[in-house]
């Protein structure tokens, strides 16, 4: 896994990567600073995306965790953002070394360097030391020194992983949230593609409506599932012919939000 992405971050393009704010986290902000004060938001797979600056500077926000497999990721958010005062820092002995690379704190904001499965695997206290390394920041929640957050922000974090992890993903997500907390899910749809293979390629991996409903509806700790909106991705020619290149017709981006239940039932 590590090696495939760090050829793609090799590359002279990373299509991912975008310069600016995402405009569905910035319509639907609010949804993921419900609470008036010390939000948590979990970005998974974050790369260098610019939305994690976004989401840090927002004063009801007190800390965004972001993971991702590439340390270049990590180093260049750093010096695209000196404002944030990010500064590496090693695993202690305390912690999983096998789990984490490094990490990287800043103001309210930390990028962790490492395997996402492992992090999302860790029982809930050892996952508190990752995220909590180095920072002010402190490991109680309610009571309780459990760390879960209040949101999850995923833009490009399911689309980009294996479809056979989609229900252990869905799983730990769950497990990442306090009761009540709230997912904002941003999926791309391959609508309308020439052959199979140009469905089932990626990533990023087509995710439609039915896909999502199947996946989190199943899920116990799921309260709501429902679809915000959905936009035409390809509205220029170059994008039109970018991915008519790939074999697909017609692209869409869905965007989702998924509530926990209140209670910690499954």
């Amino acid at each position: 896994v590590q090696g495939f992405w760090a050829a793609r971050w090799s590359g002279a393009s990373l299509g991912w990567h975008k310069r600016d704010v995402n405009p569905h986290l910035q319509k639907y902000n609010d949804l993921l600073v419900e609470k008036d004060e010390s939000n948590r938001i979990f970005v998974p797979l974050c790369g260098k995306s610019v939305d994690m600056a976004y989401l840090a500077s927002n004063p009801k926000v007190s800390h965004v965790v972001g993971i991702d497999i590439i340390k270049q990721a990590a180093e260049e958010f750093a010096e695209d953002h000196p404002t944030l005062s990010l500064k590496e820092f090693q695993p202690s002995e305390s912690c999983d070394a096998t789990s984490s690379n490094s990490i990287f704190h800043g103001d309210d904001i930390t990028i962790i360097v490492g395997d996402l499965f492992n992090l999302l695997q860790m029982e809930s206290d050892e996952r508190s030391k990752y995220v909590t390394l180095g920072s002010t920041v402190s490991t109680e929640y309610d009571g309780s020194t459990s760390y879960l957050f209040d949101s999850i922000y995923d833009r490009a974090s399911m689309i980009a992983i294996n479809p056979s992890l989609r229900n252990d993903y869905a799983t730990y997500m769950g497990d990442m949230l306090r009761p009540g907390g709230v997912m904002l899910l941003v999926t791309i749809d391959r609508r309308k593609v020439t052959n199979d293979a140009s469905k089932n390629d990626g990533p990023p991996f087509s995710i439609d409506e039915s896909d999502v409903r199947q996946l989190y509806e199943s899920q116990g700790w799921v309260d709501t599932v429902e679809l915000l909106e959905e936009v035409d991705d390809l509205t220029t020619d170059d994008d039109k012919k970018r991915w008519e290149k790939k074999g697909v017709l017609e692209l869409h981006e869905l965007v989702f939000v998924i509530r926990k239940k209140t209670s910690e039932s499954k």
